[in-house]
């Protein structure tokens, strides 16, 4: 199989260097470049070291060649947050999974979507990490802090096809929606602590809105994935009628304005979205790699 590794020159603050790399231009560039080369050759092994958004492209380019069955990928979390891999990593060194990748319309999410407060707190994490000392985690507590202060909710409406069957619907204002394949976001938010990328679901949370007083107090729970009971799979009954999670395969959603694709933010006020079972080759690092250590 060849192998191609690829850098992001925004990654580690631009501190790494790799010899025989290809170093991405600018956004969407990654995605091209997995694109064409899978078009040239499906059985290619991707090295690729960046965050969220880099591993996203090339996901997304393997996807738009059609080489999902055969092209594979590997993540060197070089970003800020960092969060797919805290999943996918959890599998044996060197081993190959086929994972599950999120549609959404024209697009793909390898990780979480994040609509509503937690889109807002990405956009605003985005600048904070900009600055000086300020690292991927304390930006986006950074970002969190800054929303709270903001209007709360938005008008969601949503549709859903749960995994048991169930036709859920919701029609009002929520303060956030996230929908997860991976259970990690904003680099230290545990929040969807039973996802696992290949089991052919998603996780949906959707978090009704709520005062100050009591977002301060469901928060924690959020952060640390103690919303959801490990041991049964269900809500924690103290959040019941604050917090809506289900199971899905494919669901609709309304009213809301940006949604977060795996750290990306893009402009939406609907979306379509579901679940590709078992659609990427994915091939955990046989050790913890370093920059300057590519796999050849």
């Amino acid at each position: 199989m060849r192998e191609l590794t690829i850098l992001n020159p925004t990654a580690g603050k631009g501190k790494i260097k790799i010899e025989g790399a290809y170093v991405t231009k600018e956004g969407g560039d990654c995605r091209r470049f997995v694109r064409e080369a899978c078009l040239e050759d499906p059985d290619t092994h991707f090295t690729v070291y960046g965050g969220d958004g880099t591993l996203n492209e090339a996901v997304s380019g393997i996807m738009d060649a059609g080489a999902g069955d055969r092209a594979s990928v590997t993540s060197v979390p070089t970003g800020s947050g960092n969060d797919a891999v805290k999943t996918l990593d959890t599998h044996s060194a060197g081993k190959e999974v086929m994972i599950d990748l999120i549609k959404i319309g024209s697009g793909y999410g390898i990780n979480m979507l994040n609509i509503g407060f937690d889109c807002n707190v990405v956009a605003s994490a985005q600048r904070y990490k900009k600055a000086p000392l300020v690292s991927g985690n304390l930006s986006y507590i950074m970002g969190v802090a800054r929303e709270f202060f903001r209007p709360f909710g938005e008008p969601f409406r949503v549709e859903a096809e749960c995994a048991d069957g169930e036709v859920f619907s919701f029609d009002e204002p929520a303060l956030l929606c996230a929908v997860c394949n991976g259970q990690w976001c904003g680099g230290s938010f545990h929040n969807s602590p039973l996802s696992d990328m290949t089991d052919g679901v998603l996780e949906m949370i959707l978090v009704r809105k709520m005062g100050r007083g009591s977002f301060i107090n469901m928060i924690g729970g959020y952060k640390k994935g103690t919303l959801i009971d490990r041991e049964t799979g269900e809500l924690d009954p103290k959040y019941e009628g604050k917090i809506i999670y289900k199971k899905i395969r494919r669901m609709s959603i309304s009213g809301c304005k940006t949604i977060c694709s795996d750290g990306e933010i893009f402009s939406a006020s609907s979306a379509e979205i579901s679940v590709i079972p078992g659609a990427i080759r994915y091939v955990s690092p046989e050790k913890q790699k370093t920059a300057g250590s590519p796999r050849r």
